[in-house]
């Protein structure tokens, strides 16, 4: 399985450089094609958009040569998204990952937030339900007497609106923002590798484990809300009921331990199994919250949460891994 979610944002800095020996790219950009799409798909290949069968109608935007887009977000509004990029080392700030944003017709590309220095990555964002303000993870290596002794992590947020910004969690990343505006589950790091879910006031306060179970797992990543009700899907591998230390987690790092989908209700009282994938993935709630797409191991997924019926809609180069985001 792979740790890709946290091991480290710079491991695209390896996926830049060989996009530029890929094999051949899908479509080139065509303005409007964004609108035209039923999913947008963020890899090294750049920002596609898919068409219900999963076939790449184009790139919404031609993004900078070397250049990977990850974790996109549709604003509530559902004419844009906001995505992390990571290009080629800034001569000033040096190699990181800034957040864009771009509309769906192909407009409108500005960074929103952009690292401040080497090797500072900012990823995950999220916006509130007025889209006035972003929540998004921020990752900081650590240097002392020029050697790297670890990483910062934090959730931080935005008002897009006077520019206000505020570190609202410590040693969090991946935030989700529940519908009614109230609840953050996060992904909690000790150590820079996640042990858990946490759940937090949207404020930042009263942090604290989100399970009232004692389910723990070897690695989890990618908590998504569904878009009505109160239920929440995350991708994790290693599901047991007792904690390992996290010491303990590395001599495991080479065990082909299976991924699955969880679901869980909000308050965190249970959670279910609801099928394996194969490796880690980021799931993406259908609009009427009665699916889920997923890609990876060289596939396009579709779940129905219903029958727990598993449809593979297209296969190919661009499905080995991705973020998603279901637009319709």
């Amino acid at each position: 399985m792979s740790v890709r979610g946290f091991a480290t944002l710079t491991i695209l800095a390896i996926l830049v450089v060989a996009s530029c020996t890929a094999a051949p790219p899908p479509p080139p950009a065509t303005q409007g094609v964004g609108l035209r799409a039923s999913f947008v798909l963020a890899n090294p290949a750049g920002l596609l958009a898919l068409d219900d069968a999963g076939r790449a109608l184009g790139r919404i935007i031609d993004l900078p040569p070397q250049s990977a887009p990850a974790t996109p977000v549709l604003h509530p509004s559902g004419k844009s998204v906001v995505f992390a990029l990571t290009q080629q080392p800034d001569k000033k700030t040096g190699f990181g990952s800034d957040l864009y944003s771009v509309n769906l017709d192909g407009t409108g590309f500005r960074p929103v937030v952009q690292h401040e220095g080497d090797n500072v990555f900012y990823a995950s964002p999220r916006f509130d339900s007025t889209g006035n303000i972003l929540y998004f993870h921020r990752r900081a290596a650590i240097i002392q007497a020029g050697s790297f002794v670890g990483n910062e992590d934090s959730i931080e947020r935005l008002d897009l609106r006077s520019g206000e910004r505020k570190r609202i969690l410590m040693n969090g990343a991946d935030p989700a923002l529940s519908p009614d505006g109230k609840l953050i589950v996060y992904v909690h790091l000790t150590q820079g590798q996640p042990d858990g879910l946490w759940s937090a006031n949207i404020d930042g306060s009263s942090a604290r484990p989100f399970f009232k179970t004692k389910d723990t797992w070897w690695y989890l990543q990618a908590p998504r809300f569904s878009p009505n009700g109160c239920e929440i899907v995350f991708s994790a591998a290693g599901h047991t009921v007792a904690s390992l230390p996290i010491g303990a987690k590395a001599g495991f790092a080479h065990l082909n331990i299976p991924s699955e989908l969880y679901v869980a209700p909000c308050d965190g009282t249970s959670v279910k199994a609801i099928g394996q994938t194969g490796d880690d993935v980021v799931p993406a709630w259908s609009p009427d919250a009665t699916r889920l797409a997923y890609v990876g191991t060289g596939a396009f997924f579709i779940l129905t949460l219903a029958t727990g019926n598993v449809r593979t809609i297209a296969q190919g180069q661009d499905f080995f891994f991705g973020d998603l985001v279901w637009l319709k």
